[in-house]
């Protein structure tokens, strides 16, 4: 990578740039957001220059990453398609792809598959903000990646022979993530499972205590580790989970509806033998999960 366009200086923009600088993979980082936030980056060497105009910061770049929430890169990818490099690859780091994938189908139409490569590491965290970016954040994260289907009807879901694509697996290999291929349609249908559905609970949980008990409640001193693991995604930036629950809203309402079926039943059996057979199930389930 020589010079590399960062578009969103937050916990993931910047841990980014900290992890391709660290592993001396760009010759050249440009960071694009607020100028506090860029004069913050380079004090941190997360990018080299900053920029605050997104068609500027893409000028000359061959790799271009929209660190931004899923409605807001759609929006900026829109405004940099007309002035990137003709080469340039532009990757995002959203929590859904289908609606990015088909943006960047209706801009780039026929050429979608070499110029856009839709992205999603799994390593977030329950804060936000370039002050909490780190550069082993994405180590041992699975990062997803979505090839769009080529102009030839191709498969899309499977690394492409396309060198840009290689450049860009190799190094989010060199940076210590795990690369996932699978399609956009896929991505969302299993993250609205195993990442969105987990938010929706920590959350529900939190709402649950705070109407049975109210804030402040000294009564709430009496809890174990449990609870605060369950509701540490509770904390998490809402501003972004709209985001997320409005582009993956069948998906994710399909999730809830199988949920709250799980937990009516789990209620059901409640003094009976078969409580026992369902917890049982669920441990084991748990297991294989983990291993």
């Amino acid at each position: 990578m020589k010079r590399v366009t960062i578009i969103g200086l937050g916990l993931m923009g910047g841990s980014l740039g900290l992890a391709l600088r660290q592993a001396g993979l760009a010759e050249h980082i440009v960071g694009c957001g607020r100028p506090e936030l860029q004069r913050r980056a380079i004090e941190m060497s997360a990018i080299d220059s900053g920029c605050t105009d997104v068609v500027e910061s893409v000028a000359g770049s061959d790799f271009v990453f929209l660190c931004t929430p899923v409605e807001t890169s759609i929006a900026l990818l829109q405004r940099i398609a007309p002035h990137l490099s003709p080469e340039a690859l532009v990757t995002d780091v959203g929590s859904t792809k289908s609606a990015f994938a088909a943006a960047a189908r209706e801009i780039f139409g026929p050429s979608a598959n070499q110029r856009v490569l839709p992205g999603h590491p799994l390593a977030g965290r329950e804060v936000s903000g370039l002050e909490h970016a780190v550069a082993d954040l994405y180590t041992n994260c699975v990062w997803v990646l979505t090839p769009l289907r080529d102009d030839a009807g191709g498969d899309a879901g499977h690394a492409a022979p396309i060198a840009s694509h290689r450049a860009l697996h190799s190094a989010l290999q060199t940076i210590g993530a795990r690369v996932v291929f699978t399609t956009p349609e896929e991505h969302d249908r299993t993250l609205a499972y195993t990442s969105h559905l987990p938010q929706m609970l920590s959350t529900v949980l939190a709402l649950t205590l705070e109407q049975a008990f109210g804030a402040g409640n000294p009564a709430l001193q009496i809890h174990a580790g449990g609870l605060r693991d369950m509701l540490r995604l509770a904390r998490s930036e809402p501003s972004m989970w709209e985001q997320i629950a409005t582009s993956n809203r069948q998906n994710l309402a399909e999730a809830m509806q199988r949920m709250e079926a799980e937990l009516k039943a789990f209620r059901e059996s409640l003094g009976s033998p078969e409580f026992r057979t369902k917890f049982e199930e669920a441990r084991e389930f748990a297991k294989f999960l983990k291993g």
